[in-house]
């Protein structure tokens, strides 16, 4: 009798078990999955606050040297000296690019957790070099026609290759622009460059690189998600010591 018994026991104690196992397992995912999402929520509100206090900060700088700036400007009309107006000019509109990049700089405009996340952190690594960063953001993040994980990997690589590459020009500028129509979705980068003398093909292989102790795979990788997908371009030109890249994604 008791061996009859035994295995349907022991069946029911390990099934119970099992369920038990399971109901544990699931909610340590869950609950790691909720502290990972708080995480990045966290870690996107460090960001934002970060920008937000630097915006404010030049707002005030702003308000308090705007008699100064208004007397500045006064004194070159005063004397027609409008050449140096025109470069006066020209520094109080780069402070005030500077802000607009930061208003820009928030997650109702960056609408994408990952494409916010990463701008903003290789924003502030380009303004720990002295490079200017210029955004002009004109889509809708949050719908983009193609794998985010795979998108945000492309363009990490782009934006650290501009940053590479701006860093040695006196200029130190990088333009990203973000607009759409309603056949694509058109990504931009920019940089300044020390030459024009750069192949547009040769950078796309692997192990290609003229930049000592780099290994030349960044952009090798780009172009090998590329030939995996049909519906992403990108097309890429160096002109007047300005390296471009153009990703577009069709809808």
């Amino acid at each position: 009798m008791y061996r009859d018994r035994f295995p349907s026991d022991l069946i029911f104690i390990t099934f119970i078990s099992l369920i038990f196992y399971f109901s544990i397992s699931m909610y340590s995912l869950i609950r790691t999955n909720n502290l990972e999402q708080t995480k990045q929520e966290l870690e996107k509100e460090k960001i934002y606050n970060k920008t937000l206090s630097i915006l404010h900060d030049n707002i005030r700088s702003f308000k308090h040297d705007f008699n100064n700036i208004i007397q500045s400007i006064g004194g070159y009309v005063e004397l027609n000296d409008f050449d140096g107006l025109k470069v006066y000019y020209k520094n109080l509109l780069n402070d005030c690019k500077e802000t607009n990049n930061l208003n820009i700089l928030n997650p109702n405009t960056i609408n994408n957790p990952s494409i916010y996340s990463l701008l903003t952190n290789k924003y502030y690594s380009a303004l720990e070099k002295n490079i200017k960063i210029t955004f002009d953001i004109f889509t809708d993040l949050s719908k983009i026609n193609f794998n985010i994980y795979e998108f945000t990997r492309i363009l990490g690589i782009l934006l650290d290759n501009a940053i590479e590459a701006a860093q040695e020009t006196k200029e130190k500028s990088i333009t990203i622009e973000f607009k759409s129509t309603p056949k694509k979705q058109l990504f931009i980068i920019e940089n300044s460059c020390i030459t024009n003398s750069i192949s547009t093909t040769k950078i796309f292989e692997k192990g290609y690189t003229t930049k000592e102790n780099n290994t030349g795979i960044g952009l090798w990788k780009v172009h090998t998600i590329l030939s995996k997908n049909t519906n992403i371009d990108l097309f890429t030109t160096v002109k007047d010591y300005k390296f471009r890249q153009e990703l577009t994604i069709f809808n």
